[in-house]
């Protein structure tokens, strides 16, 4: 949890995450969903969650992923 946090507060002070930055947000009322978009300028990542941070952790998930197979 420690780890969601501090990546969480890197985030909300940069505004972007190891160079992706959000590019788009919309929330879906009726199914209580939000689905987000980052970018880097070459490649986007999408995460659906009930709530914001719950996508943001997602994507911060896959973007540490994307970084890892690049570098393999």
């Amino acid at each position: 949890m420690i780890d969601v946090d501090r990546r969480l507060q890197e985030y909300y002070i940069t505004k972007n995450y190891k160079g992706f930055y959000k590019i788009r947000e919309k929330k879906y009322h009726l199914i209580g969903q939000t689905h987000i978009t980052f970018s880097n300028g070459e490649k986007e990542i999408f995460a659906t969650g009930l709530f914001r941070e719950g996508a943001l952790e997602d994507i911060f998930n896959k973007v540490d992923a994307y970084y890892s197979q690049k570098r393999d």
